[in-house]
């Protein structure tokens, strides 16, 4: 499963410092053409959005793969030992159920886009792509939460920040 999760990981870095790498040279590309040639090109703040949205998604299952998601750490900390890993066990569930329903959602909702040939206003592509990035990155989620219940229930240790 390590070199399973370490893949993932790379992918997930990947995508994130692609996405980030091209809104930085997209913008300040932009500006250059707006100052000097006074030109701004239609789809260039589209897809800085539409990368920066992936980002986050794709960031979500990052903070899930390092342990830094919302939590309720606080609680954890003053349970007993005999409580904690169960209590651990119970809110990753909660996290990859969550995640799941977001998905389910998500995906009727793309098909809906699909079905009505939405395109978006600049670049004239499908919204399915900007879209596909909640399910994708809540998938890489639900694959660290899955993750991380295994990890409990085989090393007895609780997952920390910055792990694979």
């Amino acid at each position: 499963m390590n070199i399973f999760t370490r893949t993932l990981a790379w992918i997930e870095d990947g995508i994130c410092a692609f996405a980030l790498g091209s809104v930085s040279i997209i913008i300040f590309v932009q500006v250059l053409l707006r100052y000097f040639w006074n030109y701004t090109p239609d789809w260039s703040e589209e897809l800085s959005r539409y990368l920066i949205v992936w980002t986050i998604f794709i960031g979500t299952a990052i903070g899930v793969r390092n342990n830094i998601h919302i939590g309720v750490d606080a609680v954890l900390r003053m349970l007993p030992p005999s409580f904690k890993l169960s209590m651990e066990v119970l809110l990753n569930l909660i996290g990859a159920i969550v995640s799941i329903v977001l998905i389910w959602l998500s995906v009727l909702f793309i098909q809906e886009t699909i079905e009505y040939e939405q395109l978006s206003p600049s670049m004239r592509i499908s919204m399915a792509i900007p879209y596909m990035a909640m399910p994708v990155g809540l998938g890489f989620a639900v694959i660290h939460f899955v993750h991380d219940i295994v990890k409990l229930f085989t090393t007895h240790e609780e997952p920390t920040a910055f792990s694979m």
